[in-house]
């Protein structure tokens, strides 16, 4: 018997129409084109670095004691003559009162010094005592003079180191640091070491981005010049600035000058910015209101030549160029090109 053969002719048929479908799609796409246009660019040089504030100080206790109670918390933001923290006053204020009873006997003392030297000058006059107990007189009122002037500028003393046991903020802004706990002993600032720090406070009402700049481009940047300012932890929020201090010397760094570049926060929103916060400063260098740009995906080299290709209704053509400002996305084209040229891109 004889097997048949199921024929093959279906399946070669299939494959033709198959094979024709993958050279179709196999064909390369059209390289994108863009075309040369007058447009607003801007030279931007970046300065890299941290929000600092203008002013940064460290409360010390004036007087020694125990922290009672701390009253603000990191991060806070504190007013001017806002209390921080009290050290225990209990001692001071027992000091004190004491030195108010001393006063009052010194001042009874001094009163009735006066009426006896009062009294020794008449009987002095009369010849009823000699020079002597009028001399022991004056220095008796002089001696309680002395008294008083004592026992007041004891109590001053006192209630001055009083009033310390009350620290307040120096200035309006934002708590850094607070390295002490209540009940811990603290010393004064008048002391060797300097005193315990309290805390740490930054002004908010002025900050600035403290940046480095490479050599390279620190030519180009001014006083005044305006600058956006971006953070990490802002993500693309913007923030406004304007460069108020260039370092006169540049500082080395792994064989590259940097120069430190100030730029202001003088957006309205510089309060949310925190110290210490990592940032970028773009600022704007020069704007040329009309230039002729392209992509800079435009752009080819060779060597030191630079150049772009015309796509032509004939084919495409090598079009060597001088470029002048690149901002990133765009770059100016000073000559090769003309408005309306389209050119491809990589």
């Amino acid at each position: 018997m004889r097997r048949r053969h199921r024929p093959a002719v279906g399946l070669a048929a299939l494959a033709i129409p198959l094979l024709v479908l993958g050279c179709g799609n196999g064909a390369a796409p059209p390289a994108p084109t863009a075309r040369a246009e007058l447009a607003r660019i801007e030279r931007i040089v970046v300065a890299t670095g941290t929000i600092e504030p203008a002013k940064e100080v460290e409360v010390r206790p004036r007087i020694p004691g125990i922290v009672d109670r701390i009253l603000v918390k990191e991060g806070e933001q504190v007013t001017a003559g806002q209390l921080l923290v009290e050290i225990e006053r209990e001692l001071l204020e027992a000091q004190a009162q004491e030195a108010a009873a001393e006063l009052e006997a010194a001042r009874v003392e001094k009163h009735y010094a006066g009426v006896d030297l009062e009294r020794a000058r008449e009987l002095e006059k009369s010849g009823a005592v000699s020079s002597q107990k009028l001399d022991d007189a004056r220095w008796r009122q002089e001696n309680a003079v002395a008294g008083v002037s004592r026992a007041e500028a004891k109590l001053r003393t006192l209630r001055t180191q009083l009033s310390y046991a009350r620290v307040i903020s120096p200035l309006a802004g934002r708590v850094l640091d607070i390295p002490v706990e209540e009940g811990q002993a603290v010393s004064p600032v008048t002391a060797v070491t300097g005193g315990t720090l309290l805390l740490s406070l930054a002004a908010t009402n002025a900050i600035h981005l403290e940046g480095l700049v490479d050599e390279n481009e620190v030519a180009r940047v001014a006083l005044g010049q305006q600058a956006r300012i971006r953070t990490e932890a802002f993500g693309e929020r913007v923030f406004s600035g304007e460069v108020i201090e260039i370092a006169p010397v540049g500082q080395r760094n792994q064989n590259v000058t940097y120069f430190e570049v100030k730029v202001a926060v003088t957006d309205p929103d510089a309060h949310t910015l925190r110290p210490r916060m990592s940032g970028d400063a773009e600022i704007i260098a020069e704007t040329i209101e009309r230039a002729l740009v392209v992509p800079e995906t435009a752009l080819r080299y060779r060597g030191k030549e630079i150049y772009v290709e015309l796509a032509l209704e004939e084919g495409v053509s090598e079009r060597v160029v001088k470029t002048g400002v690149i901002d990133g996305a765009s770059v100016q084209i000073l000559d090769g090109l003309e408005e309306g040229d389209e050119v491809r891109l990589q």
